[in-house]
């Protein structure tokens, strides 16, 4: 008897001398073969058409201060579905020409509950790791859930984008394995 696996979706996740990288790494592992490329050494997409996922994620700085990266998220084609996790939304939030301001107190290491109308976010906890906040253009992002007014989770109405503000892979997120599965099921359809 020949024992056969689904062939696992794979990911790059681009380093931007992020100190949560690795976390990022190993929760994505669970579902994606995971490669990792520091920021300055990622050409462009198209020389990674391989990956089901490119993963943009970002620590304290602002999303402006990776022109090179900015640059290459706007001319990317539809494929491959591209995740922004924190900063990395925010630099989506530039690329479609919303905004991205201060936001006071900043939200390092706290939890806030989300509010969705998807029943099975509705109300679970949430880890911020964030100083800044996205004024998003409604008609370019579908905004997925919030907490205390602000964007959480969106969807680009017309690319293959998805942004978190907050960070899923955290041990403050409330059952991560929901995101990380609702990430599986957006790749593949």
């Amino acid at each position: 008897m020949s024992l056969t696996t689904a062939p696992r979706l794979t990911a790059l996740l681009i380093d931007h001398d992020d100190s949560f990288t690795y976390n990022v790494k190993t929760w994505l592992s669970a579902r994606f073969l995971v490669d990792v490329v520091h920021h300055m050494d990622f050409k462009n997409l198209a020389e990674h058409k391989k990956y089901d996922l490119v993963v943009f994620f970002f620590f304290f700085k602002s999303p402006t201060d990776y022109p090179h990266s900015l640059k290459k998220l706007l001319n990317t084609p539809i494929d491959p579905s591209i995740l922004g996790i924190c900063l990395g939304l925010q630099m989506m939030t530039i690329a479609e020409n919303g905004k991205v301001t201060t936001y006071s107190p900043p939200l390092h290491g706290k939890t806030s509950v989300l509010k969705s109308s998807v029943d099975a976010i509705n109300g679970k906890k949430v880890a911020r790791y964030h100083s800044m906040i996205c004024q998003l253009p409604d008609a370019t992002f579908e905004t997925i859930a919030t907490a205390d007014n602000s964007p959480m989770w969106v969807e680009h109405k017309t690319k293959r984008w998805m942004g978190f503000q907050f960070h899923p892979e955290s041990f403050l997120t409330e059952d991560p394995e929901l995101y990380l599965n609702a990430i599986v099921d957006w790749v593949s359809t």
